[in-house]
């Protein structure tokens, strides 16, 4: 009983401290609220905590970790995370494997780690996470792009480093007992093999178990249609997931994801009503909430200052060599990546994506980790990992929207973000009143409750209705905004309805991904705001069926219907090529 009253003061204590800096953060400063969480633990520890706070590793990675993952999952775009799935499983994968490689051949020079501590090193420090640079997005208004490379990249590459970590450190601990260096007991290509496999065992392993479970619980939501029922089933699918395949030593990070994704993916069917789907997404943004405010608290609070002063020369190079193994790897990547990409990623958003990388949750868990397992190994590294972690937090997550300015990638104007905030209430309630309307249907409200409750949400509708009305008369450029939104989601529809055909064996994959590729290079023009009804795509670019129409006589009138249309595109569109 005493322990369990230990841990409700340490976790009310954390709270507390939580409440205190989201009051003076809300009313008194513009500091973001997990940055300011972070310096408060930061003070705390420095004048000495009053309450021990003492977390396990586990406790982040099993406790906190699936929370943080599962709400971003469920709350993911996913048609924007299919999209660009490429380039953030290359990032993600290839790219966390070279960072740790960069990271394992400097280490045993400046650090004099061995081979097998720098390799754990690397694993531990590099991953990702946006919870701060995500915060900066939104409140900035940058392109959706951009926040899907950076987030989808952050999720997956945690399961990457979790699965090269336990590789390398169940080395380690075979080799300890026999007083051998891990380097000389392991032979360097079966490591790699063993890495390899686990990381296909975690992504294809993960993904299978986690879509089996996002189906079922999918199904089981449908089935009783109930708020608190899903609430439930989602809690059992996130964390049984991630401790299922925790359990068989592999990485839950993909599955709890994937299982997310799946129930994200259909969100849009009408089998859940809205009610349903509202108190999923607002629990699980609590829950992504607390986790939060626990992390960072307590990374502030058990940050070893003395540590910081003893290694402070080796923290600043490890912040150094941290930040150029990540821009060695993410500018050569993206630049192969462009020459084979419809999409190409702007220069602009590569200098984002390194400065993105802030080290936090799944660095300090590994750390923790380390020190629980080796105690005698462990001062070096905890030393080099918080000091990494506090720098990339506080001054990464804080410059972010200077740099963003800076190297020019388009904001939202106030104007911009207060027509999505009424859109996004009229679609709200748009579907309280349709909710209202089933519920009357099935008898499961009077017709005076019904006739009440929409009396207020029909009032709403129309002030709202007016309200955008009068916001695009005064703002003709947010017309011009919800002409690019509406014809995004009419490519996108174009693109799913290409992909429909592909996999009823309609058209060939070698056709379907030409055609694809083609609405990918108009999204690429809706997203960086120049596609216009007069030039669709780049100047000179002509579209696959059109080429392909062009080697076949198919008659004058075709030829001359074609010819037209051609004549028509180039005095409108300057030589435009029409889709």
């Amino acid at each position: 009983m005493v322990g369990v009253q230990e841990q409700l003061i340490v976790i009310l204590y954390l709270f507390a401290i939580a409440g205190v800096v989201g009051i003076v953060a809300a009313k008194y400063t513009r500091i973001q609220y997990t940055t300011a969480l972070l310096v408060a633990g930061l003070v705390i520890s420095i004048l000495g905590s009053p309450v021990e706070v003492d977390p396990s590793s586990e406790f982040i990675l099993l406790a906190l970790l699936p929370a943080l993952i599962f709400n971003d999952a469920v709350n993911i775009n996913v048609e924007a995370f299919r999209q660009n799935l490429i380039p953030i499983l290359v990032l993600a994968i290839l790219g966390m494997l070279l960072s740790i490689a960069i990271i394992a051949v400097v280490g045993q020079f400046v650090f004099g780690f061995s081979l097998a501590v720098a390799i754990l090193f690397g694993a531990i420090i590099m991953p990702t996470d946006p919870v701060s640079v995500l915060a900066v997005f939104e409140d900035l208004g940058v392109p959706d792009r951009l926040n899907i490379l950076i987030e989808g990249e952050s999720l997956l590459n945690d399961g990457v480093s979790i699965v090269v970590y336990s590789s390398i450190l169940a080395v380690i601990i075979e080799a300890e007992p026999q007083d051998l260096a891990a380097q000389g007991f392991v032979i360097p290509s079966a490591f790699l093999v063993d890495v390899g496999i686990g990381i296909l065992v975690a992504f294809v392993g993960g993904a299978l178990v986690g879509a089996a479970v996002g189906y079922i619980s999918y199904e089981l939501i449908a089935f009783v249609d109930d708020s608190q029922t899903a609430v439930v089933v989602t809690l059992v699918a996130a964390y049984g997931v991630y401790l299922f395949l925790d359990i068989l030593g592999t990485s839950g990070v993909i599955g709890t994801l994937t299982a997310g994704i799946f129930l994200a993916s259909r969100a849009d069917r009408t089998d859940i009503s809205p009610e349903t789907h509202f108190s999923v997404e607002v629990i699980w943004g609590y829950a992504d909430f607390i986790a939060n405010t626990l992390i960072f608290v307590v990374v502030g609070i058990i940050t070893p200052f003395d540590l910081l002063v003893e290694y402070g020369v080796q923290i600043v190079i490890a912040i150094a060599v941290v930040f150029i193994a990540r821009a060695v790897v993410i500018y050569p990547l993206v630049g192969l990546l462009n020459r084979w990409q419809a999409r190409p990623i702007p220069l602009s958003y590569q200098h984002v994506l390194t400065w993105s990388g802030i080290h936090a949750s799944v660095s300090i868990a590994l750390a923790l980790s380390i020190a629980e397992t080796f105690p005698n190994r462990a001062e070096q590294l905890s030393a080099l990992v918080f000091g990494v972690a506090a720098f990339t937090l506080l001054v990464n997550g804080s410059t972010m929207g200077r740099l963003i300015a800076r190297v020019g990638i388009r904001q939202q104007t106030p104007a911009q973000q207060l027509y999505e905030a009424l859109i996004g209430r009229l679609n709200g309630v748009s579907a309280a009143l349709t909710s209202a309307e089933r519920l009357l249907d099935r008898d499961e409200i009077p017709t005076s409750a019904y006739e009440d409750l929409t009396t207020v949400s029909k009032r709403e509708r129309a002030k709202l209705e007016a309200a955008i009305k009068s916001l695009l008369d005064q703002h003709p450029d947010i017309e011009r905004y919800e002409e690019r939104l509406g014809q995004h989601r009419i490519l996108v529809t174009e693109h799913d309805a290409i992909e429909d055909a592909m996999q009823r064996g309609e058209i060939s994959r070698d056709v379907g991904e030409r055609l694809l590729a083609d609405v990918e290079v108009e999204l690429d023009r809706v997203q960086a705001d120049k596609w216009t009804v007069e030039e669709p795509t780049p100047p000179g670019f002509t579209p696959y069926w059109r080429k392909q129409l062009a080697k076949v006589d198919l008659g004058d009138g075709a030829a001359t219907q074609t010819d037209t249309s051609q004549s028509e595109d180039r005095s409108r569109g300057g030589g435009r090529s029409e889709r």
